[in-house]
């Protein structure tokens, strides 16, 4: 079994002390479970656990040094990673003999991430690879892990944020009457790449998909798609149904531009609304209500409150506005939450939800969006990322937040 060895570069990569304390931290985990072994294949969390995203098998027993085999790109990982013990792996039929000259083949309790683990590969391992063991889920334990951001991970955090108001602010220079959506999309997300953005945003949830975010206007704005989003969006096409299309934008029509930066693998996400001349006056009445709601959960989400009672609030204020119909998507398409964890994903817990009973801790990153979506007319809504402190909700998004009227 041959070792790879390279020094890697902590220039850009993620320290190797941030390594240290998360697999630290998942392994206490897994002792609690009764977890033998966890086996670790996908990106964002070989990101989290690895600082690499080469493809290979992580392999994190409950005590003792993670093994990395790596199938491509060995020597690339070697220099991405700080991890000490980084092996080359030939073939998926070499996995058995290294578990082995590992002393992980006879694990009886394993761990996979089942949410977003291919089928084909569980029956692998389940058959192949460790015959007779019992495999648990670990995805919620590694979550739950990545909940709270360290103050390395609030700075990548905190540059997408800047990332994304630089970007914002260039929208007054683009939006011009008859400019397309996705002109108008590529000129904002130009920006965000000349500012070192990656060009995608991760999403968890099975068969999500996004790019750098959405850019909709008027009655497309209030389109539904099979996201699971407040606001879809025509799109360019029915194959990906969802974002901005190639309508072009008209005077007196909102335009929201949601869109997340992306700093040394972290996101933000941030939406502002912007038109050209006044927009109508319900879109004008329902975003001072976004904000309000925005101003009511700011002042309620502190740590110790529960998810959902912090949705609860948004939701009873809608209501008393008489905007519920309208609120988080539109009758049917509506979304049951109003904020959400983020970081190397879009997705993360926590999930400011009806029914979720996670409460809030210091340290947690979240998006909280509200929208209101009006068939026919448009969408109203504003989104800002926040840190959660001990005191409350620190933004970390800071676009103004007024509608910018050209």
């Amino acid at each position: 079994m041959q070792k790879k060895s390279g020094q890697a570069d902590t220039r850009y990569g993620v320290p190797p002390e941030e390594i240290r304390r998360r697999t630290a931290a998942f392994q206490e985990i897994l002792r609690k479970k009764g977890i033998d072994l966890a086996l670790v294949r996908q990106n964002a969390d070989l990101y989290y656990l690895t600082g690499t995203v080469q493809d290979g098998h992580l392999l994190v027993p409950a005590r003792g040094e993670p093994a990395f085999l790596v199938w491509r790109v060995p020597d690339r990982a070697a220099l991405e990673s700080p991890l000490s013990r980084q092996y080359e792996l030939s073939s998926l039929r070499d996995l058995p003999s290294m578990l082995q000259d590992l002393g992980l083949a006879d694990s009886a309790r394993i761990g996979l991430e089942m949410d977003v683990l291919p089928a084909s590969l569980y029956l692998y391992y389940s058959q192949r690879t460790w015959p007779g063991a019992e495999f648990f889920d670990i995805s919620p334990l590694l979550r739950h892990v990545r909940r709270l951001k360290s103050p390395w991970e609030l700075s990548c955090i905190k540059e997408a944020c800047r990332q994304v108001r630089q970007a914002v602010s260039m929208v007054p220079e683009f939006l011009k009457p008859g400019i397309t959506e996705l002109e108008l999309s590529a000129a904002v997300e130009g920006e965000l790449r000349k500012r070192g953005h990656c060009g995608l945003l991760r999403m968890r949830i099975w068969n999500q998909e996004i790019a750098m975010g959405q850019v909709l206007s008027g009655p497309n704005a209030a389109v539904p798609s099979w996201t699971n989003t407040p606001l879809g969006g025509k799109g360019p096409h029915p194959a990906f149904g969802m974002g901005a299309s190639s309508r072009p934008i008209q005077k007196g029509e909102a335009v929201s531009i949601d869109i997340g930066g992306w700093a040394n693998g972290y996101c933000c996400d941030q939406t502002r609304l912007f038109s050209l001349g006044q927009p109508p006056e319900l879109i004008n009445t329902s975003y001072t209500v976004a904000k309000n709601i925005l101003r009511i959960l700011e002042e309620r989400m502190v740590p110790g409150i529960s998810c959902e009672e912090a949705y609860q609030a948004g939701i009873d204020y809608a209501d008393s506005k008489g905007l519920l119909e309208n609120f988080m998507g539109y009758r049917e398409s509506k979304v049951r939450f109003i904020g959400h964890g983020l970081g190397i994903e879009l997705d993360e817990f926590p999930f400011v939800a009806r029914g979720n009973k996670m409460i809030l801790e210091t340290g947690m990153i979240i998006a909280l969006e509200p929208k209101f979506v009006f068939p026919g007319i448009g969408a109203a809504g504003i989104e800002n990322t926040y840190r959660v402190g001990k005191d409350g909700l620190e933004r970390l998004t800071s676009s103004p937040e007024e509608i910018v009227i050209l």
